[in-house]
């Protein structure tokens, strides 16, 4: 009947209302693709209902569900197993199936390449099941997650800076510090957290994160190693080696590199730690003849002689203990004229 209408409105070369065209167009363009929908559904005698092949119906009770969510893991079919696992959530929520569902779920987005989303679901499993008995599994999957942020580079595009991963695993290591406290997960989270802020050049919340590890974990192997301590040195160093001198941060980072060497002998980061101490004292001699040079030429011989002793005495195996010594040599000839 439509297509007759619309055949007629053709002939009548326009002289319809436009009202009337437009609303049979559109009446014609409802019935077609609400055609094209109906060969999606198929009556089920058996549920007596219309049922939709591509989505099979919830089944009855949660544990079906989620062994029927679960088979489609273990077979591969991981978009589907997505979505067998999220209509068991929304259907069966105070299951203890929903709770391993969610788990499961968490899992398939890991195998589906999406560790964030994958971290979120986790988290979310931990939120609303508390009392779960894959605490430990969750913390560690978490903690391989935040890794994987960890290590990834910070993308650029015409030299701005798009995204910061290490934000990400920042995100998840403190979140995994607050689940699980009292497990290794969350020792080596804490730990974690000060590597995320040294990638990111946060020295001072590096530092912070390094000591609370220490204090928290003092039995942990990488503080019992010296590991941890270590960390906190090269963060002190790292903050001034690309920065304006600062005599009391760079005295700092030399008395933990030195502490760090006579209290744990065996670290194999002792040779770099030593390294560093002759780089800096080096970096901390240079200032104090800079220093000396000033007052030198101010007139101020005699603050300048304080300077050029004071590297020789302290600093007398840096390259600027033979300059001061030099220097000495002509205030005093000069001293003698």
């Amino acid at each position: 009947m439509i297509k007759n209408q619309i055949a007629q409105i053709l002939r009548h070369n326009g002289t319809y209302p436009v009202r009337e065209v437009l609303f049979l167009f559109t009446l014609a363009g409802v019935l077609f693709f609400s055609s094209l929908s109906y060969a999606f559904w198929l009556w089920s005698p058996s549920s007596g209902k219309w049922e939709n092949p591509k989505y099979p119906p919830i089944k009855e009770n949660a544990q079906k569900q989620f062994e029927f969510a679960k088979q489609l893991f273990e077979k591969g079919d991981y978009q589907r197993a997505r979505d067998e696992f999220k209509r068991l959530l929304k259907r069966y929520p105070d299951s203890v199936y929903a709770y391993k569902g969610e788990f499961l779920l968490g899992k398939v987005y890991e195998s589906l390449k999406r560790p964030y989303l994958a971290f979120q679901t986790y988290k979310d499993c931990v939120a609303n099941y508390p009392y779960g008995d894959q605490l430990e599994d969750i913390a560690e999957r978490e903690c391989r997650i935040g890794e994987f942020f960890l290590e990834q580079e910070v993308r650029k595009v015409l030299g701005l800076e798009l995204s910061l991963p290490q934000e990400k695993a920042i995100e998840i290591f403190k979140e995994i510090r607050k689940q699980a406290p009292y497990t290794e997960w969350g020792a080596l989270a804490q730990y974690k957290l000060g590597i995320c802020y040294q990638r990111l050049k946060k020295w001072k919340e590096a530092i912070a994160e390094f000591n609370r590890f220490i204090n928290e974990y003092p039995e942990h192997s990488k503080v019992v190693s010296g590991d941890a301590n270590y960390q906190i040195a090269l963060s002190y160093s790292e903050s001034i080696l690309n920065a304006d001198y600062d005599q009391k941060r760079t005295a700092k980072a030399i008395k933990y590199f030195k502490d760090f060497v006579i209290d744990y002998p065996q670290n194999e980061k002792i040779k770099d730690a030593k390294e560093k101490i002759v780089r800096l004292e080096e970096r901390v001699a240079e200032g104090l003849f800079k220093s000396a040079s000033f007052y030198r030429q101010q007139g101020y011989t005699e603050s300048a002689r304080t300077y050029y002793n004071e590297i020789i005495d302290k600093y007398g195996e840096t390259s600027w203990a033979r300059k001061a010594e030099e220097e000495l040599e002509k205030i005093n000839q000069m001293s003698n004229i």
